[in-house]
């Protein structure tokens, strides 16, 4: 039985393997990625984070072809907290083109008064994918 296990989860590992690589049109190992989490106090200051950044979202859906994927969810384990996802075609991308998007700049400044006042704090870190999956 324990044979016949590790044939089904070879089998089952190759056909994933080959669909996987077949879809995917990425180049694997490409893109460089920063996860950042939100924790706010009140659920207003998380509402009004939202709100505010609509029009970052749309600035950066119609002008930064380089953003691979940007994504806000809301933890399930605290619903205080959201986290954002952002995948870029390399780093430079992000520290170059997206900071100083016209939207960004004027919403960056709302966070940092929230920042300031105690009623947020953000936490990130970043990494270079290594191809080792699919999109």
């Amino acid at each position: 039985v324990t044979l016949l296990a590790y044939v089904a989860l070879g089998v089952a590992l190759g056909y994933m393997w080959k669909s996987s690589s077949t879809t995917s049109k990425r180049q694997p190992g490409s893109a460089w990625v920063l996860a950042v989490t939100f924790t706010f106090k009140e659920e207003s200051d998380l509402n009004y984070f939202l709100e505010t950044w609509k029009d970052v979202i749309k600035d950066c859906r119609e002008n930064e072809p380089f953003l691979l994927h940007y994504e806000i969810g809301r933890l399930e384990s605290d619903p205080l907290k959201l986290h954002m996802l952002e995948r870029y075609d390399r780093k430079d991308d992000y520290l170059e083109k997206h900071k100083i998007g016209v939207e960004f700049l004027k919403a960056r400044p709302k966070l940092k008064v929230l920042q300031d006042e105690g009623k947020l704090s953000i936490e990130g870190y970043s990494y270079q994918e290594l191809g080792r999956g699919f999109v």
